[in-house]
């Protein structure tokens, strides 16, 4: 009888999920970012919201719930009701931070149902406009000679910027001097004020600054030039071979929403992200387009997580 009863109950809670999927959206949805705003993910994130707000035919607002290096917003979500109707968007961070920190409060994998990668984002590597670097093979010059006395700004401890110097610092054998923030607009700032030499930052925080001649960019993260800067080289053609650095753009929902709201979402965006709009969106902003659907991208979960891991592990980045 026990059986019986523990069998009709979970009939009951799949055609209540079913007919709740078939219904879904009947209201706000919220797309949260655990970072603060000024980032490709925050262009890319309200870019999404506006268009499918009009396909969906109900309100989309974006929050923005920067702290403790991604960790607020995403716990934040994960314990958000699993009806479809809150959504995160985030980056490398929601891998990282596990291995950074001695705790996390939350699984990456089992906590959440993966819904979609939208895009790979190339990093530039951006000095002051009176920096006396004007290569990336003069910054490894001088760190070589002056060890520890180069620095360089990033998001705080674990970020897209960090990663991707501690990576370079690795593959170069130079000792720099890592300073973080609490966002990539602030990194972003105080290298064009000089309080630090160099950072890698994105080219939706870095682009204007690049075009008004505050900051001078000497090189891309990429395995090749951005469409954003042609002319610019590559760290790899720089003098650096094997070095690259991308982060990713993403999406995913708390473990429980249902597969049928997970796979509509899925679907929307990858009409999206073949609009000319959303094309020109990746040109302007320097990011690649590098769709993966809900059955692709959670498939890549096991081997995304270590990945990160490894790089945070080979390149020595640590909680700061």
């Amino acid at each position: 009888m026990k059986r019986l009863v523990q069998i009709f109950a979970t009939a009951v809670l799949i055609v209540g999920n079913l007919v709740h999927a078939a219904e879904w959206p009947t209201k706000t949805i919220t797309f949260f970012q655990p970072y603060g705003p000024g980032t490709n993910l925050d262009s890319i994130t309200r870019f999404l919201a506006e268009r499918m707000g009009t396909e969906f035919k109900v309100p989309i607002v974006v929050e923005n719930k920067a702290g403790a290096n991604g960790v607020i917003g995403t716990e934040m979500v994960a314990r958000m009701p699993a009806d479809g109707y809150t959504f995160l968007f985030t980056g490398p961070g929601h891998f990282t931070n596990e291995v950074l920190m001695s705790k996390v409060p939350f699984d990456p994998i089992k906590d959440f149902k993966p819904v979609a990668r939208l895009a790979s984002v190339m990093l530039v590597l951006v000095v002051p406009k009176a920096s006396p670097f004007n290569s990336v093979k003069d910054i490894v010059e001088y760190a070589k000679k002056n060890p520890g006395k180069v620095s360089y700004a990033s998001a705080g401890s674990g970020s897209a910027q960090h990663l991707s110097a501690a990576g370079f610092s690795a593959a170069t054998g130079v000792s720099l001097l890592h300073v973080p923030y609490k966002t990539q607009a602030q990194a972003t700032t105080d290298t064009i004020g000089g309080q630090v030499d160099f950072t890698f930052a994105a080219l939706t925080t870095a682009g204007a600054q690049i075009k008004a001649g505050n900051l001078r960019a000497l090189a891309v993260t990429g395995p090749r030039r951005t469409q954003s800067l042609p002319d610019l080289p590559t760290v790899a053609e720089s003098g650096y071979p094997g070095y690259e650095f991308f982060s990713f753009n993403a999406v995913f929902v708390s473990a429980a929403t249902p597969d049928e709201i997970v796979r509509k979402f899925s679907d929307s965006l990858a009409v999206l992200v073949k609009t000319p709009r959303f094309l020109e969106l990746s040109r302007l902003q320097g990011f690649e387009i590098d769709f993966a659907d809900s059955t692709a991208w959670a498939a890549m979960m096991t081997s995304e997580r270590k990945k990160w891991a490894d790089l945070i592990r080979t390149s020595g980045a640590k909680l700061e």
